[in-house]
């Protein structure tokens, strides 16, 4: 005990500021750890928060459990599908999700239509949440158009749309093996017009972009499909983070015979590139921040060229090997505290202060950083989790002494007739 007592003694001695060389060192080495700590911990809590912030919105676009048919075709009779997740205690719509065309004077825009029953939807995605204008009370031939869309369009409550059916189009023409494509005889197609009762946004970019929603029936209608049927029935679950006991569930209560995926299972693709990503952004910058330890061994090191004689002096005062391993042990473990305490302070407060400092790089730069047409969102997503930052400072103070070790070392092994004798 007195050894150590004595060792933190002279590390903290040997840390007391002086307008030296040492001095400069030991700020650098303090500065290099907190910026490698600092951004170690703003890309962290990005991902997170990208991974977080993705998983939100998208369980505010979709279902927790989607029951499709496997064949790719409708569903004849969804309702009895939606009877038995409710008597399984879940809330469950049917839904009708196809592709279509939207006409614009001469321009032909692709859309994503979903149909729905407007009195049940809101069970499973909360359409009248997200509502700014209008109603989401949806009769025949009408329509719900998200802001961007509206935007986009330059249309607005009221307004008319001119929907084409893909399926309705593809039944014009037909495949002749000597004269290729020829129109159908006495075939008529005409497009469907719908009036623009209600705007939303889902603040989910690639969703708000594409989506429009009218009623099932009408989207029946529209898409040629029998009366009531649909393409999946969605269900909403207590816990979504945890579908397999819902998912087994529902197999078994309406067989087989149709597909029950989860939301995880339909975007695994995606969440898993997400997770890979921010395990190779830990993995690449854990070295910036062994990059930043380095100036800690460097600056011991130089510090224990300029003391040999001390050290020497110690040591021939009764000093063990011990006693002097562990004051350069301590002061580069002391440097590191002081940089990861400052590299929490600064990465935290960046993380805070996100969007103001994207903002103020926008107007000085003229250069949109974070575009919402590539990352969905209109702010930076960032969470800063508690395990996160406990796993980060753990490993930066293991570096910070594996790096002291060496030079504490070199100084333990000095001896103290040659030290005394060093110029």
């Amino acid at each position: 005990m007195n050894d150590f007592n004595s060792s933190f003694f002279l590390s903290l001695r040997y840390l007391r500021p002086k307008l030296n060389t040492a001095l400069f060192i030991n700020l650098i080495s303090i500065i290099g750890v907190a910026l490698g700590v600092g951004l170690l911990i703003i890309v962290i809590a990005v991902m997170t928060g990208f991974t977080d912030e993705f998983k939100t919105k998208l369980l505010n676009t979709t279902a927790h459990i989607h029951i499709v048919n496997p064949r790719g075709e409708y569903i004849s009779n969804p309702e009895n599908i939606v009877t038995t997740a409710k008597s399984l205690g879940y809330s469950a719509a049917s839904v009708l999700v196809k592709n279509a065309l939207i006409q614009q004077k001469e321009r032909l825009i692709p859309k994503m239509i979903i149909g729905i029953d407007s009195e049940k939807i809101n069970n499973v995605i909360a359409v009248k949440k997200y509502l700014k204008y209008g109603t989401a009370d949806l009769k025949s031939n009408q329509i719900l158009i998200s802001d961007l869309t509206a935007s986009e369009m330059g249309l607005w409550l009221g307004d008319k749309l001119i929907i084409h059916s893909p399926v309705k189009l593809t039944k014009m023409v037909k495949y002749d093996s000597e004269k290729g494509f020829v129109p159908v005889e006495n075939k008529v197609y005409l497009p469907s017009e719908f009036e623009i009762v209600g705007i939303f946004s889902f603040d989910k970019y690639d969703f708000d972009s594409a989506a429009m929603f009218i009623d099932l029936e009408t989207a029946d209608e529209l898409f040629d499909m029998p009366w009531g049927a649909a393409t999946a029935v969605y269900v909403t679950i207590p816990d979504p983070m945890k579908p397999e006991p819902a998912q087994k569930e529902l197999i078994k209560a309406i067989g087989e015979q149709f597909s029950v995926l989860s939301w995880k299972q339909i975007n695994g693709q995606f969440l898993g590139v997400l997770a890979v990503e921010k395990t190779m952004m830990y993995f690449l910058l854990v070295f910036v921040v062994i990059v930043a330890t380095f100036s800690i061994s460097v600056s011991l090191i130089t510090f224990v060229m300029r003391k040999i004689r001390e050290i020497g002096l110690l040591k021939a005062l009764g000093a063990s090997d011990l006693t002097v391993a562990i004051v350069f042990t301590l002061k580069g473990f002391i440097i590191g505290i002081l940089g990861i305490i400052s590299g929490t302070v600064f990465g935290i407060s960046a993380i805070t202060w996100r969007n103001e400092l994207l903002f103020a790089l926008r107007k000085f730069t003229g250069i949109e950083i974070f575009p919402r047409q590539f990352y969905f969102f209109s702010e930076l997503p960032a969470t800063v989790k508690i395990n996160d930052l406990l796993i980060i400072c753990f490993l930066s103070i293991i570096l910070c002494i594996i790096a002291s070790l060496i030079p504490s070392i070199v100084a333990s092994r000095i001896q103290p007739a040659k030290a005394l004798k060093y110029e």
